[in-house]
């Protein structure tokens, strides 16, 4: 796609943007259309550094008029009732014929496995003793027994991937005999297990780390390899974990498992890795802000200040390393964002929401017994935690930003962002009225489960947050997250888009504490030469990764998390229980 500004407009191109409009209302998979459409149009009125000549001539009156109304249909018609259940991605499934056809693959089978509709299943990746059994049974030799686990392996990276004979389909044989389903187990391992291992079994977290290991296909070799322990010490540790578990070896275990997979469905919603269920805070004006912790809970405590595209959701991997170094994230969801309620001020008034957070976190902070924390902005949440830090400096000990904006004070900074986000970023800036309607047109189309082309507009093919985020774990955390973050509508998103896309320098000046910045080379939407810049005027700390993007905080876990845990070195007071 070309760079905006070199964009020019025709009668055909605004005529065309007139029916997208419309279009996007009842068929929110255009919403991709109506973004190049309006970014030709939005540009053809720009002048060359719309910066210094105070932006665009404004849309056409005719435009305008139609881009309003059609967030008036949309906001009409409101927005379609989600499902509960998880999502048909989230779940690799195979349907096998009495002779070992495929006759059914969902998405995730494809991708994981190689599984292809009319394929032979034994021409999939297995293990040795799974061949020999799959062999006997579709040759009637030994039938197969619902609960019945296999071990099959991806075919990228070649991990063990657990599957589960789950039931008897209704496709027959000639003969009478019966196919079966095959259903991936939990593709992720997520807070639920760790909480059900402890509270009904009473592993310890070391038990509970060797039972997710095991469950994998690892061996006690391999498990000692990747945890630093002694494989005697994991002898004993399994021996702990089959008593405490009632098992006899790892193929009970797994099936134990499976039966948990079936008690996290039935008492509540999937969890996905790196969250949990909200906690709530009431706000001295009555307003409710969920939250999360995640980590040890005599933690050194850190805020944690989310992004306008994903809530604090985490991989396993990232809170593993959370009490490995004895770190707890305190998570505020911002007002407007996931279950907490709207800011009616900042809704008026944008330009106040900083403050406004800032107002809401000191309360909050008293509430969990933090005196003194690091406060950590995730992208957008960057320009949050350096207000804070400067309204309350004896409350923040230091400013740690992870992928995070900078202020907006040259137009080459929106020149050089990816083609989805200059449009947002123009808009934002110079027709703020016009904003909602794009907003509210693409949380339809997320709605509608277009998620993926969602997520496709953010990355670039061939880029590293692409490559990271079509891997099953950090795509289902993704996909979660933009789910979660969209649930009230797009108030939230027009608030955070109007702070960022300015210059908010004000906001970080003279800070009498540490600041460090963590950026990836391969960031679209904010470059590293542009945060190079900002750091060096600042006077702050740049740790770069040439060959990351913007989701350096989960290609880069262990070595962000440790630079996060020398930081937060002064500790502070445990957090109340």
């Amino acid at each position: 796609m070309a760079n905006l500004l070199d964009i020019s407009e025709s009668d055909a191109d605004q005529t065309s943007l007139i029916q997208t409009i419309y279009e996007v209302a009842v068929d929110p998979h255009v919403y991709d259309r109506l973004v190049d459409l309006w970014g030709q149009h939005l540009m053809a009125s720009l002048s060359e550094n719309p910066l210094e000549s105070g932006g665009p001539t404004a849309p056409s009156d005719e435009i305008a008029k139609h881009l309003l109304r059609s967030f008036e249909i949309l906001d009409r018609l409101g927005r379609a009732e989600q499902p509960s259940a998880r999502p048909a991605l989230d779940r690799a499934e195979l349907k096998i014929s009495p002779r070992g056809k495929i006759i059914s693959c969902s998405p995730l089978a494809a991708e994981t496995l190689g599984a292809t509709l009319g394929g032979e299943l034994l021409d999939l990746a297995m293990s040795a003793e799974t061949t020999t059994r799959l062999n006997w049974e579709l040759n009637g030799k030994q039938p197969g027994l619902p609960g019945e686990v296999y071990l099959f392996f991806a075919k990228g990276d070649k991990h063990p991937y657990p599957m589960v004979r789950e039931q008897i389909a209704t496709e027959s044989g000639g003969d009478g005999a019966t196919g079966f389903v095959l259903a991936g187990l939990h593709s992720r391992w997520t807070k639920a297990h760790d909480q059900i291992l402890r509270q009904m079994f009473g592993l310890t977290q070391a038990e509970t780390r060797v039972a997710r290991e095991l469950l994998t296909g690892a061996n006690l070799r391999e498990i000692a390899e990747t945890t630093d322990r002694s494989v005697d010490t994991l002898r004993t540790q399994l021996k702990a974990i089959r008593r405490k578990t009632y098992t006899a070896n790892q193929q009970q275990l797994v099936r134990m498992m499976t039966g948990l997979e079936a008690l996290i469905k039935t008492n509540g919603p999937d969890v996905p890795a790196g969250s949990t269920m909200d906690r709530a805070f009431t706000l001295p004006d009555g307003r409710k802000m969920a939250y999360h912790l995640f980590g040890p809970t005599d933690g050194t405590p850190c805020l944690f200040i989310h992004n306008m595209l994903n809530g604090p959701n985490f991989t396993s991997g990232l809170i593993d390393d959370l009490h490995r170094l004895g770190l707890q994230f305190i998570c505020p969801i911002r007002p407007g964002f996931g279950t907490s309620d709207l800011d009616p001020v900042s809704k008026r008034r944008p330009e106040e929401a900083p403050d406004r957070f800032c107002a809401d976190m000191v309360p909050f902070l008293k509430h969990l017994g933090c005196s003194k924390i690091l406060a950590i902005g995730h992208m957008s949440g960057a320009l949050f935690a350096f207000r804070l830090a400067q309204k309350h400096p004896n409350l923040v000990q230091g400013v740690f930003n992870i992928s995070g904006a900078v202020p907006i004070t040259e137009m080459s900074q929106i020149r050089s962002m990816h083609y989805r986000q200059q449009v947002m970023a123009l808009t934002a800036r110079f027709t703020p009225r016009i904003l909602p309607t794009l907003l509210r047109a693409g949380i339809a189309q997320i709605d509608a489960g277009g998620v993926e082309g969602f997520l496709k507009a953010l990355y670039r093919p061939d880029s590293p947050d692409r490559a990271l985020a079509e891997r099953p774990e950090y795509r289902n955390m993704l996909f979660t997250g933009f789910r979660q973050i969209v649930q009230q509508g797009h108030w939230s998103f027009a608030i955070d888009s109007h702070n960022v896309v300015r210059d908010w320098s004000r906001n970080c000046s003279h800070l009498s504490q540490p600041v460090t910045l963590v950026h990836g080379g391969a960031d679209p939407v904010v470059t590293l030469s542009s945060v190079q810049d900002f750091a060096r005027r600042m006077g702050f700390t740049l740790h770069s990764y040439p060959e990351v993007g913007q989701l350096v905080l989960y290609q880069e876990t262990s070595e962000v998390l440790q630079r996060i845990a020398a930081m937060a070195q002064t500790q502070s007071p445990a957090l109340a229980q």
